[in-house]
């Protein structure tokens, strides 16, 4: 069994101090149960929107420190693992692959104090003396600082300096008070071998991932907040630490010492999802992204698989019906013409007007779909079709018992409030009926199923769910599938 301690500084623990330091550390796991960690002066609780929530204006948070050799010396290091590298003066994290270094830029000549009259009040991980300039001091040689990791979209309402890590992108986020910032990194190269031993402080339950001296985390889409403070504030921090972070109120951003300067994490939001270089997951993420897409149609760059070991392509999205973000999967082409072929690759857009039949690939629907924990089908009308109603007559997921998704279908019939009503789950290792779609490759045994019958999309006779309909079960009406997460 692991023993943290927490100590406050400038006190000599006798008998009834050491009872006041078994209270705290009760009281932190009292909190840590609820999902909430909150460390402050003014005993004030911590933002909903985050599992840790460290809060000062005179002092900033201290991530582990160490060189070049002492990081690649990591075993396993998590994804997600932050350090800061005082061999060069950068963040690095772990993206499960590669360290990455956190892009800087310059902020200031730092003109702090050095007068040696910081306050002794702090917490300390791995240090019985946390330095005068920090409210948290995690510290160690040999294990990171696992940051808070959530797949798919961003916690909602979150506080402005809220930070997380996206296991999709593989990209560390912030809040900056109106729009998440993605910040860009340099590939350095990859993380040890071996097996580590779990040792550490875990906010949240289970077993502390062994790379990690302290780690964040999250079962509810949270993030973690650091001292939040203004230009003068930061300006007035005395003797500031190598690697003392703090988020900027002033110009909302991330900003840390290093060598007598104040440097600020640098972000990739400006492009974001506008060239091959920086593609978002999807639409939806793109819009929720980068504000200049925001009610702007056309052409996008896309990689859903998140820096796998797919391409980035481009795709064409809707940014203005029903609040923007959809994504463009298929279109039917004009009535009469088969549908029943293999997904394209994605590699050439499918656009609205095409007069020809596309599709993205059955992975790449899969993942645009599975990087949220639900999706909504839009289905747009286009011509030539039997009458002025397109539905999906049955709607269902099939989730085989190997499948670990808890996704839900969502139908759109004639409007985004009938589009956001969820149907019934279905499950088993059997497929349904004739005349079904089959989207597959979004976990090993999961397949999306959709039954066009009637007036849908494939004439009811084409029994087949792989091989090309005959010409007599072909599009019955042009319509576009859109994919969109709420």
């Amino acid at each position: 069994m692991n023993t943290i301690i927490f100590e406050e500084k400038g006190r000599l623990f006798n008998v009834k101090n050491i009872k006041i330091l078994f209270i705290f550390i009760l009281v932190i796991f009292v909190q840590n149960a609820k999902g909430q960690i909150a460390i402050n002066e003014d005993d004030s609780n911590g933002d909903a929107s985050s599992e840790l929530d460290v809060k000062s204006t005179t002092k900033g948070i201290v991530f582990p420190v160490m060189t070049f050799a002492e990081r690649d010396a990591i075993p396993s290091p998590a994804e997600g693992l932050l350090i800061f590298n005082r061999s060069n003066g950068h963040h690095n994290y772990f993206d499960g692959s590669n360290w990455r270094q956190l892009d800087r830029i310059l902020v200031t000549v730092a003109s702090n104090p050095f007068a040696g009259t910081g306050t002794d009040v702090g917490v300390g991980v791995g240090v019985t003396d946390p330095d005068n300039s920090a409210m948290l001091h995690i510290n160690s040689t040999t294990k990171g600082f696992l940051l808070p990791r959530i797949t798919g979209s961003s916690p909602s309402s979150p506080a402005t300096g809220l930070i997380y890590y996206n296991t999709v992108s593989d990209r560390i986020l912030y809040y900056d008070g109106t729009d998440w910032q993605i910040t860009s990194s340099t590939t350095i190269g990859p993380g040890a071998g071996g097996t580590g031993t779990s040792a550490g402080l875990l906010i949240g339950t289970g077993t502390i991932a062994a790379s990690a001296k302290m780690e964040v985390r999250t079962i509810s889409a949270k993030g973690m907040l650091i001292p939040r403070m203004t230009d003068a504030q930061r300006d007035a921090i005395d003797s500031p630490i190598e690697g003392l972070t703090v988020y900027n109120t002033n110009n909302n951003e991330i900003q840390y010492y290093m060598s007598g300067s104040w440097f600020k994490w640098s972000n990739s939001t400006t492009d974001y999802g506008q060239v091959i270089g920086n593609p978002g997951l999807s639409c939806k993420d793109i819009y929720d992204i980068n504000p200049a897409t925001q009610g702007v149609d056309g052409n996008y760059f896309i990689d859903p698989d998140g820096g796998g070991v797919n391409t980035p392509y481009e795709c064409y999205c809707d940014m203005t019906t029903e609040g923007g973000g959809w994504t463009l999967v298929e279109n039917t082409g004009p009535k009469g013409t088969n549908n029943r072929v293999t997904g394209a690759s994605g590699s050439t857009p499918i656009l609205p007007t095409d007069l020809t039949f596309g599709k993205l690939s059955d992975s790449d629907i899969n993942l645009i779909r599975g990087t949220y924990s639900t999706s909504i089908l839009r289905v747009q009308k286009i011509k030539a079709c039997n009458s002025n109603t397109i539905y999906f007559k049955q709607n269902r997921a099939l989730n085989s018992n190997s499948a670990n998704n808890t996704q839900s279908i969502r139908t759109y019939y004639t409007s985004y409030a009938d589009a956001i009503s969820s149907t019934g789950m279905q499950t088993g290792t059997s497929n349904y009926g004739s005349a079904f779609d089959t989207w597959t490759g979004g976990l090993a045994g999961y397949q999306i199923i959709f039954s066009y019958g009637g007036e849908g999309f494939i004439y009811s006779g084409c029994n087949s769910i792989h091989a090309d309909c005959t010409a007599n079960n072909r599009s019955v009406c042009n319509v576009l599938v859109w994919v969109k997460q709420p």
